[in-house]
């Protein structure tokens, strides 16, 4: 059921004869909370690449090697990992040089190479302290 503003039934004809842009900018002034969800809404992704995203940070913190963390600790560390990501995008670097919107592009070979350089001292690491 509309309410207020929007029960009326000019602007029910216009919502449905004019341009979904057009009817925002002449009635959605009017309810400036609505304007804020919509745009929430809309700016969302159309593509599953965020959530695949967290997908691929997820599997590569609950690798093979690494099976035993429970799914809260992996979890937490997703958790983490995004807001480290979300962090780093508001530093000097992450704008220009050799790590110029690390996050963005799939196929940065740094990324690789860290992640492998990485996975190389774990367990270099936890080979170090078997042996000591």
């Amino acid at each position: 059921m509309k309410k207020g503003l929007y029960a009326l039934s000019a602007i029910q004809a216009d919502a449905a004869a004019m341009n979904a842009i057009d009817w925002w900018f002449t009635y959605g002034s009017e309810t400036p909370n609505l304007s804020e969800v919509a745009k929430k809404v809309l700016s969302q992704p159309i593509s599953s690449s965020s959530a695949e995203r967290n997908w691929s940070t997820y599997s590569f913190i609950h690798s093979v090697k690494r099976n035993k963390l429970n799914t809260k600790t992996a979890d937490k560390l997703v958790y983490i990992h995004a807001n480290e990501r979300l962090r780093r995008r508001f530093t000097e670097g992450y704008n220009s040089g050799p790590h110029y919107k690390w996050d963005i592009d799939p196929d940065n070979s740094l990324l690789e190479e860290s992640s492998l350089k990485l996975e190389q001292l774990c367990w270099s690491s936890l080979e170090n302290n078997r042996t000591h």
